[in-house]
């Protein structure tokens, strides 16, 4: 055990202090407290930690933790839980404007106050009500030695049974996941995920097999209706696929996305990690029958789903595809679109985009750092930020997506 004080926000949710010279990471503090860590991890140049009391100076953003199986030394997936909701906005906003100073440089901080961007964090409105808790749509879980339902604790391969999961919506309660129907069909070590659709049935994928109640079959197949001002947007997804997991998140999403883009009927659009064609649909709506969207996705699955959603648009393609500079570099289009995975694009990857005769790229990202890193690669090459928009999709984490559009 340690007692320090904290004194600032780090990206990955945690507070930094120092002792004897050592950064120290903190979960579950808040700037300016003066608390006592737990160690969990000890190197050369840090030590890493949970708090696990607040000795002096609690902050006024503290509320109580309402998963305590999730708070300190326990399963990961809620760190931000003791951070009071509207509190997460601001957290989330320091660490956007820190790590975009940090990893993008001053040059990059300049490039944005230029264009009179201010990087923020904006809350769904909708989740203030619940305090961001009974949001997702989709949970995965894996099962322990006595077949219940549990997660890892933070930074192990220890498994906790959890009891109940406060992060679901209510849907997911009508799986009665834990009350222990589920307890002779599942086997210890398996993963679970609970997917609650917004068209169709809630169903437990088992492995790759979904059941709508014990013992019944379902099919691999959910229904998601995202609707976006007057415009539905129907899919079929496979339940242990890919899909937003907030409950606003894909409309939201789409939102942000054909916004930023600005397509035009007639537009060529190239799109980049396509997954099931959340974007692809709407991005062909947008383009129209004179126009053309080419998709590109890694992944087999979500290819054969989002060419599924593609049907009634002849003028738009989806193709299984590794992003790479050679694929940049050999598809052109008026719009490119990129929605890569946490690691980002990459500064090679992230040039090549800019090197294309684009007149509007979109990144969608999930990690700051890795945007912070591939829009700077873009100025650098001579693109131009003219918006970024950002939305807390994981309230109670410490994650949050960001858009970001350049000319």
């Amino acid at each position: 055990m340690i007692d320090l004080e904290l004194t600032d926000i780090a990206h990955g949710g945690a507070c930094v202090g120092h002792l004897d010279g050592r950064a120290v990471f903190a979960r579950f503090g808040l700037p300016g407290e003066h608390v006592r860590v737990a160690v969990t991890e000890e190197r050369s140049k840090l030590l890493r930690g949970d708090v696990v009391e607040v000795l002096d100076h609690a902050s006024p953003h503290r509320v109580s933790h309402p998963w305590p199986v999730a708070g300190p030394l326990g399963v990961g997936g809620a760190e931000l839980g003791h951070v009071e909701f509207d509190y997460q906005s601001e957290w989330k906003t320091h660490v956007l404007r820190a790590t975009v100073r940090r990893i993008g440089g001053q040059e990059l901080l300049d490039h944005l106050t230029e264009a009179g961007i201010e990087p923020k964090v904006r809350a769904f409105e909708e989740d203030r009500r619940e305090g961001g808790w009974r949001t997702r749509t989709r949970v995965e879980l894996t099962v322990d030695a006595d077949g219940l339902p549990a997660m890892f604790r933070h930074g192990t391969r220890e498994t906790v049974a959890v009891g109940h999961m406060p992060l679901a919506v209510e849907a997911i309660d009508d799986l009665e996941l834990f009350g222990g129907s589920w307890t002779e069909q599942l086997r210890p070590g398996d993963r679970i995920r609970a997917v609650a659709p917004s068209g169709s049935n809630p169903v437990l994928v088992v492995g790759r097999n979904a059941f709508w109640a014990p013992r019944m079959p379902a099919e691999p197949y959910v229904r998601e209706d995202v609707v976006v001002g007057h415009e539905l947007y129907s899919y079929r997804v496979r339940a242990d696929g890919f899909w937003q997991v907030h409950r606003e998140a894909a409309g939201q999403v789409i939102s942000m996305v054909t916004r930023a883009a600005e397509v035009q009927p007639g537009d060529s659009v190239v799109e980049l990690y396509s997954g099931a064609g959340l974007l692809t649909q709407p991005l062909a709506i947008a383009a129209g029958p004179k126009g053309s969207v080419r998709s590109f996705e890694g992944a087999r699955q979500a290819v054969e789903d989002a060419r599924a959603n593609l049907r009634e648009f002849a003028w738009a393609t989806s193709r299984t595809a590794a992003v790479d500079e050679r694929l940049v570099n050999k598809e052109t289009g008026d719009v490119v679109i990129a929605d890569p995975p946490r690691a980002g694009l990459g500064r090679e990857v992230a040039g090549a985009v800019a090197a294309t005769q684009a007149r509007r790229i979109v990144l969608v990202s999930c990690d700051p750092a890795a945007m912070a890193r591939d829009v700077r690669a873009m100025v650098d090459a001579g693109r131009k930020v003219i918006s970024m928009e950002s939305i807390d999709m994981f309230p109670n984490t410490h994650h949050f997506e960001v858009v970001t559009a350049l000319s």
